[in-house]
């Protein structure tokens, strides 16, 4: 079997469903926090985060970067994504989605002026779409904690990992402003929140925090 070291920050940031995606799979992962921006170079596309692939006996490495690729190699590698083309693209749609949101507050965060009051406009706009759709997903399967089927899935691990990011991104953010992405006022995403919570696959994840802390969302504050 395969083993993985996953390079990046000390935050949530872009991680947290890789991170939950390797604890649900069971393989040997590790994590290192390269000095920054010293380390940069020597990246394969020069930032993070960054995937180390290594065969068992730790030879025939292979570099993996961009968050999406990463998430998506491991869920199918690991039965988190079905086999089934179409199947699969409607988890994905949903990830990208998440993505997509995640990605308006990023650059939210980095805006002045004019940019930054377009995008509280656009951040507004497509948490309302992302959550209608996402209730409606996890409605369609019986509201059962999980939006396909009975068992952890990739885009499950995707949403927890979104949604626990904006409850504890800080004051500066987009959600702590407009407020739709609470999830304790969301019965369906409660739900699924409190299943990924209790899932014996995710004990090494959950206990680890329990130790440490959970980790900070943002290197903003």
């Amino acid at each position: 079997m395969s083993r993985y070291t996953l390079r990046y920050f000390n935050i949530q940031g872009l991680c947290e469903a890789l991170r939950l995606l390797l604890t649900a799979s069971g393989v040997d992962w590790t994590e290192e926090h390269p000095e920054w921006p010293r380390e940069k170079p020597n990246q394969p596309l020069g930032h993070l985060p960054v995937l180390v692939v290594s065969n068992a006996d730790g030879k025939g490495e292979l570099a993996l970067s961009e968050t999406l690729v990463i998430e998506r190699y491991i869920a199918r590698e690991y039965g988190l994504l079905p086999t089934d083309n179409l199947a699969a693209a409607r988890q994905e749609q949903l990830r990208d989605q998440l993505h997509g949101v995640w990605s308006t507050h990023m650059e939210y965060m980095h805006s002045t002026g004019e940019r930054s009051a377009e995008l509280v406009t656009k951040f507004e706009q497509d948490a309302e779409c992302l959550v209608g759709m996402h209730v409606a997903a996890l409605q369609r399967n019986g509201n059962n904690g999980h939006y396909f089927g009975d068992a952890l899935s990739y885009v499950d691990l995707a949403a927890y990992a979104f949604f626990k990011f904006f409850s504890n991104a800080g004051p500066r953010s987009l959600e702590a402003k407009i407020g739709l992405l609470d999830y304790t006022h969301i019965p369906e995403m409660s739900k699924l929140m409190a299943v990924v919570e209790a899932s014996r696959s995710l004990e090494p994840y959950f206990a680890a925090e329990k130790v440490n802390g959970a980790r900070l969302a943002t290197r903003f504050k």
